[in-house]
């Protein structure tokens, strides 16, 4: 584990979907189904910190989620 600085903070890199601290989630549908999650530090405008891509089979049915 190891701390490293993004903008006013310090986070700590694990592995997993850990999410780095942030306090704004941008969320994104394509059709009922949400597809992907930003979340910001800064707000609406600031640093991506993470983000989560969901996708899906044909049934709709929710087949992985990637953090990058």
């Amino acid at each position: 584990m190891s701390l490293f600085s993004i903008g006013a903070g310090d986070a700590v890199l694990r592995d997993g979907l850990e999410i780095p601290t942030h306090d704004y989630i941008e969320n994104t549908y394509t059709g009922s189904n949400l597809t992907q999650v930003v979340f910001k530090r800064g707000g609406a405008s600031g640093k991506i910190v993470a983000t989560l891509t969901m996708t899906y089979d044909g049934s709709n049915n929710l087949t992985s989620v990637t953090k990058s």
